[in-house]
């Protein structure tokens, strides 16, 4: 028996669940695919459904006073779902399922084991098979009778018994979907909740030891890990949960849903850092008048493949001098910077006597202006802040930002001294129109790059001037606009990877270290010119089939950068963690 969607009108569904699956999630989110700043209208997220706290809604009715999953999952499967032609038989009233509305005779439900026939919903009927014929002394799984003690002559059980109706092995198979993405919510919902540790002295850091030291760093992929109590996180259930999923579909469902996120909250965050920052950028016009400073909002955040709150904010702050790139001798994705055609002398005190800029002269400056900024009496949002340790090495300025709002954890804002290079990188590869990729959005990817203080990893005769090359210009005009010629899958795909990427660092937290986000751009991107297809109607196959190339890439220690083929991104991570990884997602495709 096939059955049919009552809103897509596809019909190619196989059983009952499937169906109910699809209209639960296919049915129930939005995308705006803007990509805006965040502003007070803005939730912040282009993917956020309105979805209130222990609340669930009928996406198909829109009703919305459910207030557990099993009362959703009995609705659709018996309003929407239980007619032939898989558009459910709805109440005459015009009203939407509600009890004083239905037809009281056709709601009677019957027990195939025992022959009960008073249940007046699959709820009732569930909790009756559950408590009386599965619980059971003697365990056969109906009730016993005055004529026999439910056992064979051996006292074992017997071998055949009466088998569960089929209509209430569907129902759990339904209720389990709703029942799981339901509960990735609630624990979604609680993670902003939860009561923190007070802040000290009015800053934001509650697990943060404060220190006499102006910056002190420490790796950002770290972070999380080794302060776990700032970011109350439901992962590891949500990896249970996922990998415990009858079918792939499932699978994502519950992947999809534990990244719904309350909107109110989200609104709060970002109308707090556009503030932040905002009156941050008049002090620093201020205390930085010798240097001309501008703005750049980069991350996940602002080419909206955001997959957690919004409690991680990246900016990149440059110095308005044109200056050039020097690529001589130097190692796949790092050059040298020295002064282009300018008279301006800002920059001059930084310079070696070759004219090349010296990266840690100038990000110690950055970052002295940095802290005068924060410290200054001035600016009242600086006293919200406090500085995270971070290792030398790092080329971020970490601040930790409390809300001010008792049981909200601080937010995450990495300050990221720059140089801003006008055109495009001669080592790198020219972006050309192709399936998925404008001439226009090419034309604006390519318009400059950026270079940050990040060392070299190996010993190298120029390693005092190296700078890395930073593409996170093109990669927020790639990612941001990556479905606008087909309106496909694309975005969805490369969030459900972070997701997957997600929960398995939180299931093995000793064992994934190195592996990050910024691996997986690399690698969906040259996966987006490979892959054909990004139709919405294939995300499941191109899901799978992403999986399967990551695997194959983790496994031989390679995956290149998208925009400097001859730089592999994946050699700084060990080959221990590489196979952890590829051990998780051969889990998946199996």
């Amino acid at each position: 028996m096939v059955f049919k969607c009552p809103i897509c009108k596809r019909d190619d569904f196989q059983s009952e669940g499937g169906l109910s699956s699809h209209i639960t999630w296919k049915h129930s989110g939005s995308s705006d695919g803007r990509g805006s700043r965040p502003s007070s209208g803005a939730c912040g997220r282009s993917d956020d459904r309105d979805i209130k706290a222990r609340v669930f809604k009928c996406p198909i009715c829109k009703r919305d006073d459910f207030q557990n999953e099993r009362g959703l999952s009995c609705h659709i499967s018996r309003m929407h779902l239980s007619g032939s032609d898989g558009r459910g038989s709805r109440p005459s009233s015009g009203a939407c399922g509600r009890s004083d509305d239905r037809d009281v005779n056709a709601m009677v439900i019957k027990c195939h084991i025992c022959g009960k026939d008073d249940f007046k919903s699959e709820g009732g009927l569930s909790r009756h098979i559950t408590t009386v014929h599965q619980g059971s002394a003697n365990g056969k799984g109906f009730r016993p009778s005055s004529c026999t003690n439910g056992k064979t002559d051996d006292g074992a059980r017997p071998k055949t018994h009466t088998p569960r109706h089929r209509d209430h092995e569907r129902h759990n198979s339904d209720r389990d979907v709703v029942r799981g993405v339901a509960r990735v919510q609630k624990e979604s919902f609680q993670r902003g909740s939860q009561d923190e540790l007070p802040f000290k002295d009015g800053a934001g850091g509650a697990t943060s030891k404060s220190s006499p030291a102006k910056y002190k760093e420490s790796t950002k992929q770290s972070r999380k890990t080794e302060e776990p109590c700032e970011r109350p996180s439901s992962s590891a259930s949500n990896l249970s949960l996922s990998f415990n999923a009858p079918n792939f579909e499932k699978f994502v469902g519950m992947i999809e849903g534990s990244i719904v996120r309350p909107r109110e909250d989200s609104k709060l965050r970002t109308d707090s850092i556009n503030k932040f920052i905002d009156d941050l950028l008049v002090v620093m016009d201020r205390i930085s008048s010798d240097i001309p400073i501008k703005l750049f909002r980069s991350g996940s955040y602002y080419d909206r493949t955001k997959i957690d709150y919004n409690d991680e904010f990246d900016f990149m702050f440059y110095a308005d001098i044109r200056m050039e790139a020097d690529f001589t001798n130097c190692p796949p994705g790092y050059c040298k910077i020295r002064k282009g055609m300018t008279v301006n002398t800002d920059l001059d005190p930084f310079i070696d006597r070759n004219g090349y800029l010296v990266p840690e002269l100038y990000k110690a400056h950055m970052f002295d202006i940095f802290e005068k900024c924060r410290t200054d009496s001035s600016f009242r949002q600086g006293r919200r802040t406090q500085i995270q340790d971070r290792k030398p090495e790092s080329p971020a300025y970490t601040l930790l930002f409390d809300l001010g709002i008792s049981g909200k954890p601080p937010i995450d804002i990495d300050l990221v001294p720059a140089i801003r290079i006008d055109g495009w990188p001669k080592p790198a590869r020219k972006i050309g129109p192709s399936k998925w990729i404008e001439k226009s959005m090419a034309e604006r990817a390519m318009q400059c790059f950026h270079v940050v203080t990040k060392k070299f990893p190996e010993a190298h005769q120029d390693i005092r001037l190296l700078w890395r090359i930073s593409f996170s210009h093109a990669e927020k005009e790639l990612i941001l606009h990556a479905n606008m010629s087909d309106n496909g899958c694309r975005k969805d795909v490369f969030k459900i990877l972070k997701k997957i990427k997600e929960n398995m660092k939180s299931k093995n937290p000793t064992e994934m270290d190195k592996f990050c986000s910024y691996h997986l751009k690399m690698f969906i991107l040259r996966f987006y010119d490979k892959h054909r297809d990004f139709s919405k109607e294939k995300k499941f196959d191109v899901l799978k089939e992403s999986i399967k190339q990551l695997a194959k890439c983790v496994r031989e220690g390679a995956i290149e950068n998208y925009f400097i083929p001859r730089d592999n991104v994946l050699q700084s991570v060990p080959e221990e963690e590489r196979r952890s990884v590829v051990r998780e997602l051969d889990g998946l495709l199996q």
